[in-house]
Order: C-alpha cells, then structure tokens, then sequence
C-alpha cells in the first residue's frame, strides 16, 4: 500500500514537471515569436520606406516628374524666348505667347523680384490649360542663353514702378535719359549672353531704341527690330474694313515710316478681295478726293494717341505683332511685315537709320527689304520729310546717352 502511494506520487510529481517544462517551453516560444513579430514589423517598415524613396527617385529621375522646387535646367531650345521686363507689356507677350503655342520654353526676366514671382505664379498656372509650354522665372540677364528671341518690354530699375509704362510722353525728360542708359547697358549684355539671338524692341519709340541697340549691342543690325508700323498697318486695315464694311482679314493694305505722326499710308497697297482700290477710284489719297479716303489716316493717329493718353502704351497691339514676329523666326515664316528695320543704303540714307518698311522676316530676322517705288503716287516728297523728322529725333534723343 505504501509502495503504491510512492509510484503515484512519482507519477503526479513527474507530470507536474512535465507539464511545468511544457509551460516554459511555450513562454520561451511566444518570446520568440514575439521577437520575430518585432523584427517582421520593422522589416516591413524599412521595405516600405526603401519603396517610398525608390518610387519618388524613380518619379524625380526616370519619369521626369519634378517634385522640389529646383529649377529645371533648360539650356539651349530651339523653341525658348526670353521676355526681359515684365511689366504690362511683357506680361502680355508672354501670354500670347503661351496661348498661341509657339514656344516650348518662355522665360521671364525681371529685377523686381516680387512682381517676377507674382508674373510667374500666374503665368505658370495658365500652362496648365495649354500643353507643351514651360515658364521659368529669373531675375539674370544670363537665363537668355540659348534663347532664339529675345524681347525687350522694360528696362526700369526694380524699384521704379514708373517704368510699368513706357510711353515717352508720360516721363519727364531725366526719367527718358534713365531708360535709355539702362536699354543700352541690357541690350548689350543680351547681346553677349544670347549672341545668336533675334532681339525684338517693343519698348517705344522704336526708331529711337532700335537704332540705340543697334549702336551698342554686338548683334547684325538684320537681327534687330521692332513692330513698328505693323500697328500703325493694323489700324490702317481696321478701318478700311469698317468704311468699307469688309473683313480686314480680306484686305491688304499697309503704313511705312515711324510709329505715329511720322507714319505714312500706301494708297497702292490697298486691296480688297485681291482688287487694288486706286484701280476702282483713282483720286484715293489726294486733296480732291471725294471718298476722303485721307481721313482713314488722320482717324489712325488719333486712335493712337487715344491709347497711349488712356493706358500709356498700346499694350496689346505691340504684344500681338510681337508675338506674330516671333511666330515667323521660330518657324521660318518668311512673312512680310512693316517693322523698323536699318534701312542704310536705300532711300538715299547712307548711314543707321531704322524706319519701318515691308522685310521678309525669317528664322535669322530680316532677310530681304522690300522697297517701295514712289513714281505711282506722289508719296516720295513726303516719306523724305518722314526720314528726316526721324533722323531729328533720334539725334535729340540721344545726344545725351
């Protein structure tokens, strides 16, 4: 009986143990286990970061998504103009510029820091509604390296809100001697940071600043113009087409000369539907004309001033031809249009003068001159005057600079 009791008690004190060495055992397990669930865990979590950081290297370098505000390096385009100044004018050019889409790469240059970020945070929003068109933004003369075209909107220091404007009558006479130092100081480095570039004046007047650029840059005089009597031309068949209650789009008709009260209309120039006008009404243009075809010229002019008085400068209208002249060097157009180009050597001018006239514009700027033979009107006496007048001013202009 006592013999009994000892195996029994054995027995339990045996699977005590057991059982004991079993529960140690399953801590000892779950310790592991939850020692390789820590480790699992932070696995994943490293894995996770590593897809992160693989997926945003492959989004910046392989996918070309930018996503840090670093600037990307543009470099030379075929496709890049360069807007200098964004004032009025220039935030206009640079939106044509975007809506038309004939340019990838549209930078923006201006001193005053906070209206370049201003430009650029709006004029970067309208891309998104276009497609194949960047914008950058700087305040470097040196960012219009590799750009085709370049075009000179506003020469003012960054803390001269006047130069928003740049109509001359509106500035007294030490404000104009100040723009024109600092055109001649910008064009020429334009002209060293972009030496293949076309450079399009649409600061006014444009006889006056072409001819300053052409003395100071290093550029060919053919590389250099501005709009010029293209908008005098645009009034000019405006109002034809509503005397005459046609489309402008179906007439031609054109203005030579400077911009304003030095402009002179062609009366030959004028057709309707592909008819030449004078072949209608031959008295077109003169004294005794009963049409009084001559009031569409004085009605030009006055619409001009009207501008210029109201707003300062005709904002639009230089935008407009300037982004067409861009159009036509970036695609090689070979349009003509009547710019102010140098015309030394024809109209009995022998040294720089730059007036506008028909030019075939082309991928280099200007490639031809067309001139304009006056022994079918009696405009000859008047476009002489017109030279002179000009040569005057741009003399007085710059007698200072």
């Amino acid at each position: 009986m006592n013999e009994y009791d000892d195996n029994e008690k054995q027995e339990v004190a045996k699977e005590e143990e057991e059982e004991e060495e079993e529960n140690d055992e399953k801590d000892l397990s779950s310790v592991h286990q939850d020692e390789t669930n820590d480790q699992t865990f932070k696995q994943l979590n490293n894995e996770e970061t590593k897809l992160q950081n693989d997926l945003a290297n492959e989004l910046k370098y392989n996918l070309k998504i930018p996503i840090t505000d670093e600037p990307p390096n543009i470099g030379p385009t075929p496709y890049k103009v360069a807007i200098v100044g964004m004032n009025e004018l220039g935030s206009a050019t640079a939106f044509l510029l975007i809506c038309r889409q004939i340019v990838t790469d549209v930078v923006i240059i201006d001193r005053n820091t906070k209206r370049l970020a201003a430009e650029y945070a709006d004029l970067s929003t309208c891309t998104t509604f276009v497609s194949g068109v960047n914008v950058q933004a700087s305040n470097q003369l040196g960012s219009c390296e590799g750009a085709r075209v370049v075009i000179l909107c506003d020469v003012s220091d960054d803390d001269d809100d006047e130069g928003q404007k740049t109509s001359s009558t509106t500035q007294s006479s030490s404000q104009n001697e100040k723009i024109l130092s600092n055109f001649k100081t910008i064009s020429r480095a334009i002209s060293i940071y972009a030496s293949d570039c076309v450079m399009i004046v649409g600061l006014q007047p444009f006889e006056v600043m072409t001819q300053l650029c052409a003395t100071n840059s290093m550029l060919p005089s053919y590389r250099i113009i501005a709009p010029g009597t293209m908008i005098d031309s645009a009034h000019f068949k405006l109002l034809i087409g509503e005397k005459l209650e046609i489309s402008p789009a179906s007439i031609t008709g054109i203005m030579i000369g400077g911009h304003g009260h030095n402009n002179l209309p062609l009366w030959n120039s004028i057709t309707v539907g592909g008819i030449h006008l004078l072949s209608e009404n031959s008295s077109i243009g003169k004294s005794y004309d009963k049409e009084n075809w001559n009031q569409l010229h004085i009605n030009v002019n006055q619409r001009q001033e009207e501008i210029i008085k109201t707003k300062g400068t005709e904002v639009w209208s230089i935008s407009m031809a300037s982004s067409e002249l861009v159009e036509c060097i970036l695609r090689n157009k070979r349009e003509i249009h009547t710019v102010t180009v140098n015309i030394k050597g024809y109209y009995d001018v022998k040294d720089d003068l730059f007036i506008s006239i028909p030019a075939i514009i082309s991928q280099n700027g200007v490639s031809h001159l067309i001139t304009t033979n006056f022994s079918n009107h009696n405009n000859e006496n008047e476009f002489s005057k017109i030279i002179e007048n000009i040569q005057m001013i741009i003399k007085e202009k710059l007698k200072n600079i």
